[in-house]
């Protein structure tokens, strides 16, 4: 399966593995492994090795391909950011050359109405990117959470305007029907939201999936650690989609490099992105959903 038969395209192939700079016996860590296109691309790029993690169990059938083709060359595991230390000890693994992050939904998650995730395919309101470990719902979120606090999710996670118009609709919807499917929640958005360029319920919609998911937290940790298991010039690179997370991969690159630490510290970044990178046109065309993304990469010295 090449990278242009999945369902989902993984944004920026081409230059994240560019910049990763695979090389033949040297260890990788995707840590958001989705349908494996970058999995793919690193393991097709040098005789290497890559150890894949998601916290999405529905990411097991694409590993069970990379497995059959790659064999020892690549292991998967179905863990989060935060639990990367456990997974590399389990497999005793004591350092990597390299890591990958993409912080985007996968379409595997947006294509399966039963997920919630997705504005445009009605179904429950879940969200959950792990529904074994993860009880919040957004259906919990937007039938109990009061006004302010749903205004407040809506405005700092979203960055929704319309935050409070928003909350106080839902609030009064509710009061006669249980909101619980994505279209009663879009359908009250539409009425207040009129967005030209995207859908009304994009914002709220992406401000309760990281609520829901702890994305922000799930990120910073995974920086923390990168500063830990990464070798000696062993790159992280990273492709967001949101303005929060890139302020805080920026803001730890930065803070963490090399012209920024003035102690003892033996870990800290080289930024080799002054500026993030973005898609080119040719491949906004072809999907549309890479238009936001920003790849920003940093190198352990």
């Amino acid at each position: 399966m090449q990278t242009d038969q999945l369902s989902h395209f993984p944004v920026m192939v081409n230059e994240v593995v560019s910049c990763l700079e695979p090389k033949k016996e040297k260890i990788y860590l995707d840590c958001t492994f989705g349908q494996g296109g970058y999995s793919r691309k690193i393991l097709e790029s040098a005789e290497c090795k890559v150890c894949a993690i998601d916290r999405d169990i529905s990411s097991y059938k694409y590993a069970k391909t990379l497995s059959q083709k790659f064999n020892a060359r690549f292991t998967f595991s179905n863990t989060k950011f935060s639990d990367l230390h456990f997974f590399l000890h389990k497999k005793n693994i004591k350092a990597i050359d390299g890591m990958v992050l993409d912080l985007g939904v996968s379409n595997t998650q947006l294509n399966d109405p039963h997920r919630g995730f997705s504005f445009n395919n009605n179904g429950p309101l879940d969200m959950r990117m792990d529904k074994i470990n993860t009880k919040l719902t957004a259906e919990t979120i937007i039938n109990e959470y009061d006004e302010k606090e749903l205004s407040d999710i809506f405005f700092y996670y979203g960055e929704e305007r319309n935050s409070r118009k928003i909350a106080n609709s839902i609030v009064e919807f509710r009061k006669k029907k249980k909101i619980d499917s994505t279209k009663m929640l879009s359908d009250i958005i539409q009425k207040i939201n009129k967005y030209k360029f995207k859908h009304p319920a994009t914002r709220v919609f992406q401000a309760l999936r990281i609520v829901i998911n702890e994305e922000l937290n799930e990120l910073e940790e995974a920086l923390k650690i990168s500063l830990e298991i990464l070798t000696k010039n062993a790159r992280i690179v990273i492709v967001c989609f949101h303005s929060l997370e890139d302020k805080i991969i920026k803001n730890f690159f930065k803070k963490n490099s090399y012209k920024n630490v003035h102690d003892d510290k033996k870990n800290f970044f080289r930024i080799i992105t002054k500026k993030p990178i973005t898609p080119s046109p040719e491949e906004i065309k072809i999907n549309p959903r890479s238009k936001s993304a920003k790849l920003r990469v940093a190198e352990k010295i």
